[in-house]
């Protein structure tokens, strides 16, 4: 006898009531249900009935010296008092990297002479914790943060700082240090080397399937996996310029425009984690000359970034939704930010 159908609605219905670091393991039903369950009106059924909020964190510099933290939100307007970081110990935070899953941020709080606080926390519920300082004292030019358990709470730190050139004539040299929440320690690992003929674009890593990913000055995919705690490379499709990493439907992808004649963006995914190979998703239409793509919410809506503007495009419905920023925004980083509301337990950390 043939096994029931699954009646995909009824589950999204009551999938619709879980926060979103617990619908994951749902999504592997079939491809159908994990397709439909990336879609902006279910995303956003799914913030409304769990009580959760997501945006983008935003942090510029005011007059030239004064860093300030914004929020976005992506169904309301530009707010500054939306989710704050002002909780932190006294000093001058800045915003390293964030699980933009979870909600989780790492910071780094100058408090004046001598070696920043590293602070990881949760804005939503004002949880933080203050953890040791990295074996390696020179400044660091990333960092990956990502929450790999929930019960128990544990989350690993990436960071990357540049080494001498002198060490190695022939590569690019970076030292690779993780702090697993966990032990509770820094551990240095080996270092990352690239040919001196390519290089690490500085930008925040984009996390899907459990591995980090960056690119490199030659449009290659620089990968860390947070399980085995090693790197592997390749490369991005072969098409148009300016590529773009991005999550789509959990996974890794990839933005890269065509150029000035059709004036195109076109998406490709990574088939799977295991496989390097792509597949082309759609194309999308180029809204403005100034506007770059900035993130993927959902699988029908992209999110277009310039300095004065965010925008929110519905791909399915050709719709453009405009939110007008600040014009400190001209130069600023921006972090994808998706949280609930619940407590989350920091070993040795305050609770506030």
């Amino acid at each position: 006898m043939s096994s029931p159908a699954i009646n995909q609605d009824m589950i999204l219905e009551i999938l619709s009531y879980f926060l979103v670091s617990e619908t994951g393991k749902s999504r592997l039903i079939n491809k159908e249900f994990n397709k439909r369950s990336y879609e902006s009106w279910f995303l956003n059924l799914n913030l409304h009935r769990t009580n959760s909020i997501s945006g983008y964190l935003v942090q510029y510099n005011e007059g030239g010296y004064k860093l300030q933290t914004s929020f976005v939100h992506e169904v309301g307007d530009f707010e500054k008092k939306g989710i704050s970081i002002d909780f932190l110990p006294h000093g001058k935070a800045k915003i390293e990297a964030c699980d933009a899953s979870h909600g989780i941020l790492l910071c780094v709080n100058e408090t004046g002479p001598g070696v920043p606080d590293c602070i990881v926390c949760k804005p939503t519920t004002k949880h933080y914790q203050i953890i040791p300082n990295p074996i390696m004292q020179n400044c660091g030019i990333s960092f990956g943060l990502v929450v790999i358990g929930l019960d128990p709470f544990r989350y690993k730190i990436l960071r990357l700082s540049r080494l001498s050139a002198g060490m190695n004539r022939n590569h690019r040299t970076f030292a690779c240090e993780v702090f697993d929440s966990d032990s509770f320690i820094w551990k240095r690992l080996k270092n990352l080397r690239l040919p001196k003929e390519d290089g690490l674009i500085l930008s925040n890593p984009v996390q899907a399937s459990g591995f980090l990913h960056w690119l490199s000055w030659n449009h290659n995919v620089i990968r860390f996996c947070l399980k085995t705690e090693t790197w592997s490379f390749f490369q991005t499709p072969n098409f148009g310029v300016s590529p773009k990493l991005v999550k789509y439907e959990g996974k890794l992808g990839v933005i890269r425009w065509s150029g000035y004649g059709e004036a195109l963006n076109r998406l490709w995914v990574l088939k799977s984690s295991f496989v390097k190979s792509w597949v082309k998703v759609k194309d999308i239409k180029k809204i403005g000359l100034r506007d770059n793509v900035l993130w993927t919410p959902s699988n029908d809506v992209v999110t277009l970034s310039s300095s004065d503007r965010f925008c929110f495009y519905n791909t399915n419905t050709e719709k453009l939704k405009i939110i007008q920023t600040n014009r400190e925004f001209s130069n600023y980083i921006c972090f994808p930010f998706c949280s609930d509301y619940q407590e989350v337990t920091l070993r040795n950390g305050l609770d506030k």
